[in-house]
């Protein structure tokens, strides 16, 4: 579930989003190894070449956008190699490379968790991202020690980012120390604190927010308020999980009370999930539309992808195709693109409107742009409507 609600986020994401892609690490090799121990990340490297077609596109497509950003810079110390340039000549020797790109995951002691050859799409790419760091789970490392009764805070720290880091709750674990009352400073309190909530449905997220003036002042307004909205999606996995409505609601009001200019669109993105995940299918319609209003002065491509996505999931619902029939219409008022106009004639077909489809896929024809499978695509249900 975690999975789907990724995959529809990103596609909407500028809308939303202030965020810039990845911050790729300035320094050697080693440098990369040492910032990884410290911060306790996996070293992520872009091994490429400047000549190579899908290294540019996943450098422009894949590497700027904001929700691959917003993963990599919290999970990742992050560095591009091009291997034709001396650095990359040197790290070859050590990381034989073949083809490109190729996507290296290492950790700081420089062994290879995972090696990926070629590119990869936004979602595809976060999702590899996720599984790589679900996979290194270092939890065990600390939780014997835990066990034993060892409270140091440093290792305390370690226990609940390792926890998290491995999409393991670290809610007891935190919650029973601070009830222990530790002896540590402030900003000991305010770090831990600001590691340690997850979810919105918690107290944590209750001590957090109690103490925002001071977390704000040592970690940022913008760090502090992405916290809470990345904890407030937690939540609303979490109602879809278990389809739970009461989570929805909570993390809705607390995004309203606690990120009020993003509460508006997290309101509606959220309802949108929420109701496909129980199949209720006027509450997604009501929640989708809403969202094409966010968008409307976004890219439509947006649109585009919100109307896909109620077409594909209930293509059979007169209310959810007439739904992603208005929404791909609001997209095709800004640009008639061939692949917006072939998603139209799909839902004129859902409809029995063989005419209005057969006008929207000559048109997609006639712009001249549709090439390769698209165009493909497009002549094929010319065929099929004329032969029907």
């Amino acid at each position: 579930m975690k999975k789907y609600l990724l995959l529809f986020l990103v596609g909407c994401w500028s809308a939303v989003a202030v965020a810039q892609g990845i911050s790729f690490f300035e320094g050697t090799w080693e440098d990369a190894k040492e910032a990884a121990a410290k911060e306790e990340k996996l070293i992520f490297v872009d091994a490429f070449a400047k000549w190579c077609g899908p290294c540019k596109r996943m450098a422009k497509n894949v590497f700027t956008n904001p929700a691959v950003g917003e993963y990599y810079n919290e999970n990742f110390i992050s560095l591009k190699i091009d291997m034709e340039e001396t650095m990359g000549i040197e790290f070859g020797k050590e990381y034989p490379v073949s083809a490109y790109p190729t996507l290296l995951y290492i950790d700081e002691h420089g062994e290879v968790v995972k090696k990926v050859v070629g590119g990869r799409d936004v979602a595809a790419f976060i999702e590899l991202g996720k599984m790589i760091v679900s996979s290194f789970d270092r939890s065990g490392d600390y939780a014997a020690l835990y066990e034993e009764g060892n409270r140091d805070y440093d290792l305390v720290l370690k226990y609940v980012k390792a926890l998290n880091r491995a999409n393991k709750s670290s809610l007891k674990v935190s919650n029973d120390y601070l009830r222990s009352e530790p002896d540590i400073d402030e900003s000991q309190r305010v770090h831990f604190l600001f590691e340690a909530m997850t979810h919105a449905d918690s107290r944590l997220f209750d001590l957090f927010v109690a103490e925002r003036p001071l977390i704000e002042k040592i970690k940022g307004k913008e760090a502090v308020a992405s916290k809470i909205e990345a904890a407030c999606w937690n939540t609303i996995n979490n109602a879809i999980e278990f389809q739970v409505r009461d989570l929805t609601e909570e993390a809705k009001k607390k995004m309203k009370t606690h990120c009020v200019d993003k509460a508006n669109v997290f309101a509606r993105e959220a309802d949108y999930l929420y109701a496909k995940s129980v199949d209720d299918v006027p509450l997604m319609c009501e929640a989708a539309l809403n969202m094409a209003e966010d968008l409307l002065s976004q890219n439509p491509e947006d649109l585009h992808l919100l109307a896909e996505d109620i077409f594909l999931y209930k293509a059979i619902d007169p209310m959810a195709v007439e739904t992603a029939e208005k929404i791909v219409g609001m997209a095709l008022k800004k640009i008639e693109r061939p692949d917006f106009l072939l998603t139209h004639a799909k839902i004129m077909m859902a409809q029995n409107r063989s005419k209005k489809a057969l006008k929207s896929l000559n048109k997609a024809l006639d712009s001249g742009v549709a090439s390769g499978a698209l165009k493909r695509e497009i002549e094929d249900l010319i065929k099929s409507i004329q032969e029907g």
